[in-house]
């Protein structure tokens, strides 16, 4: 009857799914591949979408995002505090970075001299073809490559003094075999510098912080809108496996499961509860540097959305950035 029941589940999938004709196949692998290729499908097509979110294109956002970054010591882009203050211009040997995208943190690292060796892999081959090209009109040498953030390996000999993830951990289905090559991989004394969305899996949030999204963009005439949506709700999942099945898929577990591997050295909430789901909903050109009302209100914004951080049973940033050194396990 088991036997019976798969098959038939099997022979459904196929139809609505385009199961391929492989009878070795079993259905938990062919999910996981099909999430795989979709994902594959998105970043092929949009190299470009993980270059900056489209809440942190405001610059007045991106201003107070960065001083965040640095624990509120100075306006200064993230990675210039990181290097020039945080490592004091130190450099370090080798260092990895995973989930590299079209290169761009990877060349302004290059460049600034955080280390003598840089490789950097992502599974989108578009991406990398732009990540070397851009590598080249630089004038930097960074050994760029394809790989698989889900089944990577890194060879045992290989260590590394830094570990780079911006932005692509979130995108980590096995976080716990990541974290546990992630740690082999350190020296001893190495460094992780994680920057990343930690919120609700799949970026469906909890009814609390609909409810405080919504009642926020409530207050916002008709003028102010996008017009995208007259409520924010969040998306299916019928959507997100449409675009990206990879797309924040166990970010809830990254700060527990970190804390397994790591030692917490700084920890920069960066926010983001409110204003990563809120902007898109905004008329982007009202609110731009130059008019003192559009602002305001953007000033306003992100003040609430601290004070949200701050206060009890508030909302907890969305977003941060991480420092950590690998525990002696």
């Amino acid at each position: 009857m088991f036997k019976l029941t798969k098959r038939l589940i099997k022979k459904i999938l196929k139809r609505l799914l385009l199961i391929p004709n492989d009878r070795n196949l079993t259905i938990s692998d062919w999910l996981q591949k099909h999430d795989l290729s979709q994902s594959r499908n998105y970043w092929e097509t949009t190299p470009r979408a993980g270059v900056a979110s489209q809440w942190v294109s405001n610059p007045i956002i991106e201003e107070t995002i960065n001083q965040r970054m640095s624990g509120g010591r100075t306006k200064k882009y993230w990675l210039a505090w990181l290097i020039e203050d945080f490592f004091a211009c130190q450099q370090f040997e080798q260092l990895l970075s995973i989930g590299c995208g079209i290169g761009n943190h990877e060349i302004i690292i290059a460049k600034l001299g955080l280390a003598k060796h840089i490789d950097a892999f992502d599974f989108s081959d578009a991406s990398l073809e732009i990540a070397r090209k851009n590598a080249e009109l630089a004038g930097v040498n960074i050994n760029f490559y394809q790989d698989d953030f889900n089944d990577f390996k890194i060879n045992e000999y290989h260590k590394y003094d830094i570990v780079f993830c911006s932005g692509s951990l979130h995108h980590v289905k096995e976080i716990e075999r990541f974290m546990s090559i992630v740690h082999q991989s350190l020296k001893p004394e190495g460094y992780l510098i994680v920057n990343e969305y930690i919120g609700d899996c799949y970026n469906i949030y909890s009814q609390h912080q609909v409810d405080l999204i919504n009642r926020l963009y409530n207050c916002f005439p008709e003028e102010l809108k996008s017009g995208k949506m007259e409520t924010f709700v969040n998306p299916s999942l019928k959507l997100v496996f449409e675009a990206d099945p990879s797309e924040a898929v166990r970010s809830k577990l990254i700060l527990p499961l970190l804390d397994q591997y790591f030692e917490m050295e700084v920890f920069n909430p960066l926010g983001g509860a409110i204003l990563h789901p809120l902007y898109p909903l905004l008329d982007h050109q009202q609110f731009l540097p130059g008019d003192a009302k559009g602002e305001a209100i953007i000033k306003l914004l992100l003040e609430f959305e601290e004070i949200l951080m701050e206060l009890p049973g508030g909302l907890p940033a969305d977003f941060c950035l991480s420092i950590l050194r690998p525990k002696d396990i």
